[in-house]
Order: C-alpha cells, then sequence, then structure tokens
C-alpha cells in the first residue's frame, strides 16, 4: 500500500458535523456503553430494526504480520465519519454509535489493537456488562483484536491535582491505593480476565507524573509487580510520566517480573527512540513492546485537544513516526509489538497509523 493510497482511505473525512453529539464525547472516549442512570420507559422505536447494523460489515484482511499489532488511544470518535466509519449518522442516536462502532473499527484492516483509555475513569469490576459487549462485538472476528486497557487511575495516581480532586470528587489528595496490589488483583485484573479472556492485550499502567524520590519509586513498583505475579501472568506494561524515574534499576524491576516499559512519546519524556536505547542497554530479550505516541516533546494537552473532533490532520510529529520505525524494524518480526496512537499526537490517529504503516509494510 503507498502513502498515498494510506492517505485516501483514512483522510478524506467531511469537515466537522455535530451528528447530534456533545463536543465532549467527540472529544474523549465515553466512558460507558449506556447511561448507568435508568431511563423512562419509552414506546419501541420501530425504525431501530432498520438502522445500520456494523456487524454485517465484511472483516477485509489486516495489514502486515500478526504480530505488529496497531491501534488507536479509544474509538469512539464521531469525527472519524468519511474513514474509519463509514456514516456516524446510520447508526441513528449517538449512544448507539457509542455502543456499537468498536465492531466497526475492528473490521478496519488498520487495527489489531485498540486502547481501552476509559478503563482509567472506571473500576473494570463495576463495568463488566460493558466489558461482556465489547467481548460479543470482537469475538465473532476471524481475527483477534486486543484491548489494551488503562490501568484505574486509583491505582497510578499517587497524589490527585485540584482538578481532578474536583472533578472525580475525591477530598483527599493523597491516594492511599497507589500501586496497590490487592486492589488491582480484585478490582482490574480479575474481571478484564473474567470478560475478555484471550482479547486482553497488554494493561497500561499510566503512573501519572509525581515527585516520589527515585529509590522509594522503585521500591514501591517492586513490591506492587512481586505481589501481583502470584496470581496474574498477564501481559502488563508500565508508563512513565517521570522522566527521572526512568533508569536502569527500574528497568531491571520491569524485566525481573516479566513486565514491559511503555516507549511514549510525552510531553515532559525522553523520546521513544531515546527510551529504546536505553532498554536495549540495560536488557534486549523484553516480552513484548508497547508503543504508545501520545503527544510531541514540549507540545501541551490542552494545545492538542484544540484539534477536537479529531477529523482531519494538523501537524505531522515526523520524529515520533522516524522513531517508532526503527524501533519496529530493529525487532525480530516474530517479537509481538503493539502502538497506540492518540489523536493528540497529529489530529488524526487512523491517518497516523495508515502513514505508518504504508511505509513499514511497503513492498
Amino acid at each position: 500500500m503507498c502513502l498515498s493510497e494510506a492517505r485516501r482511505l483514512v483522510n478524506a473525512c467531511p469537515p466537522p458535523r455535530a451528528y447530534g453529539m456533545s463536543l465532549g464525547m467527540a472529544q474523549q472516549f465515553s466512558l460507558f456503553a449506556e447511561d448507568p442512570r435508568p431511563s423512562p420507559a419509552r414506546a419501541p422505536d420501530r425504525a431501530a430494526a432498520h438502522l445500520f447494523d456494523p456487524c454485517s460489515l465484511p472483516s477485509p484482511a489486516k495489514l502486515g504480520p500478526k504480530t505488529r499489532c496497531f491501534g488507536t488511544s479509544s474509538w469512539v470518535y464521531p469525527g472519524w465519519d468519511g474513514g474509519v466509519y463509514r456514516d456516524v449518522k446510520a447508526y441513528g442516536a449517538s449512544s448507539r454509535f457509542t455502543e456499537l462502532c468498536l465492531a466497526e473499527y475492528a473490521r478496519s484492516p488498520h487495527f489489531r489493537c485498540a486502547g481501552a483509555d476509559n478503563m482509567y475513569y472506571v473500576r473494570p469490576s463495576s463495568r463488566r456488562k460493558l466489558l461482556q459487549k465489547y467481548a460479543s462485538l470482537l469475538r465473532p472476528l476471524p481475527e483477534k483484536i486486543a484491548l489494551c486497557p488503562k490501568v484505574f487511575h486509583e491505582l497510578t495516581v499517587s497524589r490527585y491535582t485540584l482538578a481532578q480532586q474536583e472533578e472525580w470528587r475525591i477530598v483527599d489528595p493523597i491516594n492511599p491505593h497507589f500501586l496497590d496490589p490487592t486492589l488491582f488483583l480484585e478490582e482490574v485484573a480479575r474481571p478484564l480476565l473474567d470478560e475478555l479472556g484471550d482479547l486482553l492485550g497488554p494493561l497500561i499502567l499510566e503512573l501519572q507524573e509525581n515527585d516520589i524520590h527515585e529509590a522509594e519509586f522503585c521500591r514501591l513498583l517492586d513490591h506492587f509487580l512481586s505481589s501481583i505475579r502470584k496470581s496474574f501472568s498477564g501481559p502488563i506494561s508500565v508508563e512513565l510520566r517521570t522522566d527521572f524515574h526512568f533508569t536502569p534499576r527500574y528497568l531491571s524491576i520491569l524485566h525481573s517480573h516479566g513486565a514491559a516499559h511503555v516507549l511514549n512519546a510525552w510531553t515532559r519524556m525522553p523520546s521513544i527512540g531515546d527510551q529504546f536505547a536505553r532498554m536495549q542497554a540495560v536488557h534486549k530479550d523484553w516480552p513484548v513492546y508497547v508503543i504508545r505516541a501520545l503527544l510531541r516533546i514540549g507540545m501541551r494537552y490542552a494545545e492538542a485537544s484544540k484539534w477536537a473532533p479529531y477529523d482531519r490532520m494538523y501537524q505531522r510529529a515526523d520524529a515520533v513516526r522516524a522513531d517508532i520505525l526503527q524501533v519496529l524494524r530493529s525487532l525480530p518480526i516474530d517479537h509481538p509489538a503493539y502502538v497506540l496512537v492518540n489523536n493528540h499526537l497529529e489530529g488524526h490517529a487512523p491517518t497516523t497509523v495508515a502513514e505508518i504503516q504504508a511505509e513499514l509494510f511497503q513492498t
């Protein structure tokens, strides 16, 4: 597939339209497939039976080898209309699009995985029905689509910001459950394994930026991984937002517990290429490689959020793309690698994915 064809396939999006959805829904992944509050009774909608069913779409072959799993950070973006989603309006109500669009996303030849970032905001134990819905949409497909959940924030935030306290109604800024192995096993790992099974990809432990001393941080992380590995053997990857935690000691702890480091493009972290070189200097035999392309170095989240509803490319992150290609080309073809791209990197994650694939898989 050539680069021009990749652009034609996924970047032919029309100007932004509302489609009855709020801007907030367009800007971020919806937390729930349905409103958790009880809804008033209403007469059956006869037209609902004639609405578009994404499960009826064909499932074309995926691009590239099975070990190269590309996807995006979340998938409920009506701004992807005309590309990933053929016609958002055909779904009817916005809630129906939120509930079912994973089935259409998963049928794209570009995607073998998806970042379930919404699991960061809720305990998976409280959303088993939602996880069951995801599984029901993905299991009929001829090739597995892996879901890569972000781990619930109560495990990954050591001290909440004022904004987080207000938004999530948290009284005490100090989080007593930071890297709590019992909470992880009971509220996160078990329900995810129960409901997703082999559809579960690497869990992403995105550790919010903090001022914990490096030695103490490594002690906490080592205790956490030692404890969970007694009963959880699934893939887990740790993403840092604190650059002084990224040390040989940290990498050795991950490796000793069969965990991976997330190679992340983030505003205040070293480049993906630099992180990869430092990983390889400590150990070369990592169980899996996970790349999350989120923000260019120096780019603020709020600044990139202005690109909503993420219906087109805004700025190419050429250095990030080059680093991703370097990592993937240097790995043995049979070594699994996951690449998750966020809209905040360039404005339109599907185009970023397609263009990287076109260069990586070109013949």
